[in-house]
């Protein structure tokens, strides 16, 4: 139910129709719709496959600048071509067209973390930046996350942090039409309680409900999870990775942690 990348069918909104891959599904369960420009970072990345023309890959992402988004490095394992693929930003409901979306294509390759081993997004570093073509003009539906920051926002039990996106809303159950963008609250646990479900990283960051109904990686594959920090700013604690399947179906869900890579952010995108 809850692997990694959600791949599904969806109208674009500019009415074209793109296949997706049966690969894997990331989801949103016991979630709820957002409010329509509440998450104003949330991007859309629809990333075409090389080998399968009009096949994609979807995962979710958060813009970070007036240039750049934040996404997940296994949203590129599968060949793709980036001069085909795009970001949407501003959007709510994927079925339905407003005019304050914007598509952006790449501008070049994603820059992906060095250290990254394809298809291992187990092993860590699952972090990747994606330069748009164009600059975005910001406005109440479409404005960038603030980043957690290295030794000062240490998210640990019980912080309660948010994850957002269009996956499944339960095993093989698509998110009905009009698509709407959902959220879900998730609390923070410990890498120690991770550790009893997978081999977890210091620059990982776990979330799980404790009723086990809703989990971490419930958004889309690179989507953000943010939580409000001390000064009850929204800052993006993590970036959606993997989380529970079927051999651990009740296992949190785990993200990569944001500020392990600040420096890492800051050197590729100058964010």
């Amino acid at each position: 139910m809850l692997l990694l990348q959600l791949l599904f069918s969806v109208l674009l909104l500019n009415t074209y129709e793109v296949s997706s891959s049966p690969l894997s599904k990331s989801s949103i369960v016991g979630g709820q719709d957002a409010k329509e420009g509440q998450w104003p970072w949330q991007a859309y990345l629809q990333i075409m496959w090389k080998d399968n023309p009009g096949y994609a890959t979807i995962c979710g992402g958060s813009l970070i600048s007036q240039h750049w988004v934040l996404t997940a490095a296994h949203c590129f394992d599968i060949p793709y071509v980036f001069e085909k693929s795009h970001v949407l930003l501003g959007v709510y409901r994927l079925t339905q067209h407003n005019s304050h979306v914007k598509r952006l294509a790449l501008k070049r390759e994603p820059i992906i973390h060095k250290s990254y081993m394809v298809n291992q997004y187990q092993e860590g570093r699952d972090i990747a930046l994606v330069e748009l073509s164009g600059s975005v003009s910001y406005s109440q539906y479409i404005s960038p996350v603030t980043l957690a920051e290295a030794n000062a926002d240490d998210f640990t039990w019980g912080w309660e942090c948010w994850a957002t996106g269009w996956g499944t809303i339960g095993k093989d159950v698509p998110l009905p039409d009009p698509k709407t963008l959902q959220e879900v609250k998730l609390p923070i646990v410990s890498n120690e309680l991770c550790k009893k479900y997978y081999n977890i990283k210091p620059e990982m960051l776990c979330a799980w409900d404790e009723h086990g109904i809703k989990s971490t990686c419930q958004g889309d594959s690179g989507g953000p999870l943010v939580c409000k920090n001390k000064k009850l700013s929204w800052v993006q604690a993590g970036i959606t990775s993997f989380g529970k399947n079927s051999t651990s179906p009740n296992a949190p869900g785990v993200f990569t942690r944001v500020s392990s890579f600040r420096h890492w952010i800051k050197q590729h995108s100058g964010v």
